[in-house]
């Protein structure tokens, strides 16, 4: 990117908005000259190349200039455009070379802070996994492997996790890019003395916090604001969220080994979280209500509002199941394995209504809604979810030759428990029954009571399979007086009767 200015002050300005790797300027220039402005980029950035283009060919001038360590400085009146293009090459030359050497000692670096963050990774493996019997052991194996613990000091156990973390890694080049960086995001901006740090996956970090005994302070405050610190800092230059959850203070290696694997035990605790949490370790008591018995009811209320295409109403009823969800705290597997059953049969209704078939990927959601760490996360996903099904559902009517068909359709799905004859639906569009009748039967290739037969034993398959609701409760939800005529209907469009088909789920 470059910029052009018209004056110092201008040049300023977009040296601090686009930081450049090269400058070129004149000396003389209104409300700055650039001897000034030199100075000012150089704090900015030290490594800036700085070519002075001038009429002054004094030798204070050219003092100033060398003082500043411009690397050329090219007198207007010998001025050769050549002269400046082999200047400019030059400059990008020297950029290029200490780039490469910059680039080299980070590696270097990388290298050096991952071998030691190796090395903390096997002691902390090893004081999780193995049992400990004797501390004095323990304390010896520590300093062979240059973790100094100090004997009868209190520590605090504390654990970091990065959020959405699954997205850092991609956007950070992988795991272990990923886990490069948060490493160092704790070591530069936690600043507290003693502190010990491990890594005990790419996505899990151990503190081991020294916590004396003061009656002056408030260690917890103290660290509280540390860890607030590490958090702003981390969202300004990285855009990356870090949540902190600790244990009690204690100099027993037997109960810091308790409280980290009690810390990491926690997942209900963390999913039912917000995102940039600093808290302390408590029990989460999750209930022993079967989510599932809700499963039902709210497929029927997320499908009639994709069906009615109601954005806002999507957004109400993610958020009255976030509610519910996060009041009676069901556990974290029960919570996605509803939701994931949920989402397969919505993606795969509206591929079917698409007959693409082929196109359905169940590894795709299994995966992404694994990945997400918090309840929030998953209800921020699904409202994504249920909003794009819209966004497709409109693109099917579209792709409808006759908007009658479209509309008759759209009404079925949406009127599903009522009875909707062939001449009223006609009327309800301003089109002759027969010519209806036969614009239905080439667009969708069944009558328009075969397709109303269809979508309503379709609903009646869902409500045997997920439901307890009887037989001749499902016929009156779906319209039907006699349900001795359903079950007819039913055998023939499933080739069973409801109880048969409930049996064989």
């Amino acid at each position: 990117m470059s910029a052009s200015c018209s004056d110092g002050k201008q040049a300023w300005e977009a040296c601090q908005l686009h930081q450049p790797d090269i400058l070129l300027t004149d000396i003389g220039m209104p409300a700055m000259n650039g001897l000034e402005l030199i100075q000012r980029a150089r704090e900015v950035n030290p490594q800036l190349q700085t070519i002075i283009l001038s009429c002054h060919g004094e030798f204070e001038y050219a003092q100033k200039a060398v003082k500043l360590n411009v690397a050329e400085y090219i007198l207007k009146e010998s001025l050769q455009i050549d002269q400046v293009i082999s200047v400019l090459a030059e400059a990008v030359s020297r950029l290029e070379v200490k780039m490469i050497s910059q680039n080299n000692y980070l590696q270097m670096q990388k290298l050096v802070s991952q071998n030691h963050s190796a090395i903390r990774t096997r002691f902390i493996r090893m004081f999780v996994e193995q049992p400990v019997w004797d501390e004095a052991e323990w304390f010896g194996q520590a300093e062979v492997m240059g973790v100094r613990l100090q004997k009868g000091i209190p520590y605090l156990p504390v654990l970091a996790i990065p959020e959405r973390s699954y997205e850092l890694e991609r956007r950070f080049g992988g795991i272990v890019n990923m886990q490069f960086v948060i490493d160092n995001v704790l070591q530069e901006f936690l600043g507290i003395d003693g502190i010990i740090q491990f890594a005990l996956t790419e996505r899990q970090f151990i503190l081991f916090i020294p916590f004396p005994h003061s009656i002056i302070r408030n260690l917890y405050e103290d660290f509280r604001n540390k860890f607030l610190y590490v958090q702003k800092m981390s969202k300004l230059h990285l855009r990356m969220g870090i949540s902190f959850f600790y244990g009690d203070a204690t100099p027993s290696l037997i109960e810091i080994k308790k409280q980290i694997q009690a810390l990491l035990d926690s997942h209900a605790l963390r999913f039912y979280t917000a995102e940039g949490a600093i808290m302390k370790l408590e029990p989460v008591k999750t209930t022993n209500e079967d989510l599932f018995i809700h499963y039902s009811e709210i497929l029927q209320q997320l499908r009639d509002c994709i069906q009615n295409e109601d954005s806002s109403r999507i957004s109400a009823t993610v958020t009255d199941i976030k509610n519910y969800i996060s009041a009676m705290k069901y556990p974290v597997e029960s919570v996605k394995s509803w939701l994931l059953k949920m989402v397969m049969e919505l993606e795969l209704k509206y591929i079917v209504m698409q007959n693409f078939v082929n196109n359905f990927n169940s590894e795709r959601y299994q995966r992404s809604i694994r990945e997400f760490e918090t309840l929030n996360q998953l209800m921020e996903w699904l409202e994504g979810f249920l909003k794009d099904k819209i966004v497709m559902l409109k693109s099917i009517w579209k792709q409808n030759v006759r908007k009658e068909v479209a509309e008759a359709k759209r009404y079925v799905m949406n009127h599903i428990g009522e009875k909707v004859g062939m001449d009223e639906m006609a009327k309800r569009l301003g089109l002759n029954p027969t010519h209806f009748s036969r614009l239905f039967k080439i667009e969708t290739g069944l009558t328009f009571i075969e397709y109303v037969t269809k979508l309503k034993m379709e609903r009646a398959q869902d409500l045997l399979n997920q439901t307890n609701i009887t037989i001749v409760d499902i016929a009156e939800q779906l319209g039907y007086d006699n349900a001795s005529y359903f079950i007819k209907l039913f055998r023939n469009f499933s080739g069973v009767t409801p109880v048969e088909f409930r049996k064989s789920i």
